[in-house]
């Protein structure tokens, strides 16, 4: 083998690792009428939940999702600062499921199905 070729290998091998020794990091996104719910990576066992307000409608917008941390809760995070804002959340453990919801006035809040 060719010193040129080994390099490559090399390489090649190094590289494989590095991708499948590493936590793979999966960004959640639901939305609806009004609301943008997403998550972000903050590290290998942490996930930041985050809502957009997308309307200048008066209405809220919120998130509801699940942490790794206490499964069985649905948690929700509200953004009542306006159209164009975002709010986020971080706790220390990973999300896995998240749908976006709106708060409607008169009427049950709108929300999109659950996203995992």
């Amino acid at each position: 083998m060719t010193k040129k070729l080994a390099v490559r290998t090399a390489v090649v091998v190094l590289g494989l690792g590095a991708v499948i020794g590493s936590a793979p990091a999966f960004a959640l996104t639901s939305s609806t009428a009004g609301s943008t719910a997403y998550t972000s990576t903050t590290s290998a066992t942490d996930d930041t939940m985050n809502v957009s307000d997308t309307s200048a409608d008066s209405r809220a917008a919120y998130g509801q999702y699940k942490r790794q941390a206490n499964a069985g809760t649905t948690l929700n995070l509200w953004n009542k600062s306006g159209s164009g804002t975002t709010v986020s959340a971080s706790d220390g453990s990973r999300i896995f499921t998240i749908r976006a919801c709106r708060q409607e006035q008169w009427d049950s809040d709108t929300c999109a199905g659950w996203v995992a």
